[in-house]
Formats: structure tokens, C-alpha cells, sequence
């Protein structure tokens, strides 16, 4: 056996004594060593608990949990659990909790393994002071879709519960639905009752609606001579792909009049959904006068209710506010 050192060596045969005694001690300085490599964390080294809102003992997630002093911690999850391993050679040292919005607390290693075994750790809710921050909108620009409506007039055969007219709205860039407008210009009811659908496409035709809670209108007979408004600011309804904004009669109504503004050729593609056949008591009575136009109509696939007039457009307006080019 030899031992070797970097620098200009000789070499001993075991023979030896000297060599002998060397290797001995090197022996016991090893044996001596490797229990303490393969000692391993013991129960007691283990730190786990939770941390809550001292108001409402609800659960705070995500708090940071660092060592004083030493470059290793942890983050609570998402309902405030955290684990840490804390031999204890460190019960004199500290555990600092923190999280924007509640008053940080530090508390001692050994003090915190009493404080986990009788229960949750409490963080108090704290205002913090941010700096000011200044939020400008990237120019967002005002642009009218759909179709505003000319000389022709809309109707359904029947004025009863269910059915739609809808007109198309064009959304090139991903933009805000700010309001809708639409005109009656035929009226004879005291009171109109309706619901305003705004539809996804779906293969052309409407689909899924996208309104996050109904929006029901109530329109007096007065209220048609001027062209009706409705706010949907409230709604934030973002819109990335083209829509189709309808109105469904959600009261059935005897027979009468009432007539929408439309646009004939051009301004389509339009939508209708009638409930056919209906009740006679509810027939939509055009005016003298006027006579049906028989327009061009695709009948929605799989036997779907909806039809589209291509070449038809229902006045109806939309108002977006969307991003530049």
C-alpha cells in the first residue's frame, strides 16, 4: 500500500511501524466521521402548521416564511400550510411571517414549536401605503357596429313569448360592448317586454350567450318615438369575435302592431327565430298598405330554430370601444 501527496513524495512499505500508525488513525478519524454523515432529521427537527387571519380565522395563503439570518425559508400554499426543517441547534434563532397587507410577526424557533402544537399562528391585517400609480388607457376608440336601418321594416308573424330578431356585430379588433340602440317604429301596445341576447357564433349562426346576467327591457308606447339606448357598461362585456346582439319578446302579446326599422338589401346578415306555428290571438297585423318582401333565407343546420337573411339588416346598433390598430 501507498500514500500519495501532491508534492515530491517517498513511500513507506507496511513494514514499516510509522506506516502502520497512519493508517490506523486515518482508519478511526473515518469510522468516527461517517455516523455523523448519515445521521438523519428526527421528528422533533420537523416544523409544520398553519397561518390564519386573526379577525377572521380564515386561511392566509401564500405567506413567506424565512429563517433569520439564514438564506433558506419557505412559502405557505394556498390555504396557509407550511412545513420547515428546524433542527433544534436553532430554537434561539427566529421564523419571520409576512404577507402584503397584515402586520409581519417574528417569532422565536422554540417558542414556535409550542405556538404550532396548540394551534394555527395569526397574522393582523395591516393598511399598507402604496405609492401612487398612474393608469392611462392605451387610446381606446369609439366605433359604431351593426346596422342602424333605413325605409324597410321588420316583424315577426306572431307577437309571442321566444321570439328573436338579431342583427350581426363586426368586431375587427377585441373591443368593449359599451351600449346598444335599436328604433320601433310601429307601435300599438301600451307596453313592450324584452330581453337582450348577445349571442357567439356558432357555424354562422348564434350560439352560446354570452351576457353574464339577463338584461329585460320595459318600453312604453311613449318611449318608441325617439330611438332607444341600452347601457351595458356595468356588464364589462369584452368582446374578441364577431357577436349577434338580439331581442327576444319575453311577454306574448295579443294581436297588434309593432314594427322595427331595418335595411333591405344590405346591412345583413340578420337572424330571426319565430315560434311557428303561433296563436291566432297573437298575429302580428302589418299595416295597410305594406306588403311582405319575399327575401333570400338560410335555415340554421341540424334543424336548428334560427334563420338568416343575408341581405337583411335589423336596426340594431352597437357602440364599442376597442383598441387601436
Amino acid at each position: 500500500m501507498l500514500i500519495f501527496t501532491a508534492e515530491p513524495f517517498c513511500y513507506f512499505p507496511m513494514s514499516c511501524p510509522l506506516t502502520r500508525a497512519v493508517a490506523v488513525l486515518l482508519l478511526l478519524l473515518l469510522s468516527r466521521a461517517q455516523p455523523a454523515r448519515a445521521q438523519a432529521t428526527t421528528a422533533a427537527d420537523q416544523l409544520a402548521g398553519q397561518v390564519l387571519d386573526q379577525a377572521t380565522r380564515r386561511p392566509l395563503g401564500y405567506v413567506s416564511v424565512a429563517v433569520l439570518r439564514y438564506p433558506f425559508g419557505t412559502v405557505a400554499d394556498a390555504q396557509g400550510r407550511f412545513a420547515l426543517t428546524l433542527p433544534t441547534r436553532y430554537d434561539a434563532d427566529s421564523v419571520r411571517f409576512s404577507l402584503l397587507g397584515y402586520a409581519a410577526r417574528t417569532v422565536a424557533v422554540a417558542e414556535l414549536r409550542r405556538l404550532v402544537r396548540g394551534g394555527p399562528l395569526l397574522l393582523r391585517a395591516q393598511a399598507v401605503l402604496l405609492r401612487p400609480a398612474r393608469v392611462q388607457a392605451p387610446g381606446l376608440r369609439r366605433r359604431l357596429v351593426g346596422n342602424q336601418g333605413k325605409s324597410m321594416l321588420a316583424d315577426f308573424k306572431y307577437n309571442s313569448a321566444g321570439n328573436q330578431m338579431g342583427q350581426l356585430m363586426e368586431v375587427k379588433r377585441p373591443a368593449f360592448l359599451q351600449e346598444i340602440s335599436f328604433k320601433i317604429t310601429h307601435c300599438t301596445y301600451d307596453t313592450l317586454y324584452f330581453r337582450l341576447n348577445a349571442y357567439r357564433l356558432k357555424e354562422g349562426f348564434p350560439g352560446e350567450n354570452i351576457l353574464p346576467r339577463s338584461v329585460y327591457l320595459r318600453i312604453s308606447r311613449e318611449q318608441t318615438a325617439d330611438r332607444i339606448y341600452v347601457n351595458l357598461r356595468p356588464y364589462k362585456l369584452w368582446l374578441t369575435e364577431d357577436v349577434v346582439v338580439s331581442l327576444e319578446l319575453v311577454r306574448s302579446l295579443e294581436s297588434g302592431t309593432f314594427l322595427l326599422l331595418a335595411n333591405w338589401p344590405g346591412g345583413g346578415p340578420s337572424y330571426e327565430l319565430q315560434q311557428t306555428p303561433g296563436p291566432l290571438d297573437a298575429l302580428n297585423i302589418i299595416p295597410k298598405g305594406m306588403v311582405d318582401a319575399h327575401v333570400r333565407r338560410e335555415q340554421q343546420p341540424n334543424g336548428g330554430p334560427w334563420l338568416r337573411f343575408p341581405n337583411v339588416g335589423i336596426g340594431i346598433e352597437a357602440t364599442l370601444l376597442e383598441l387601436p390598430e
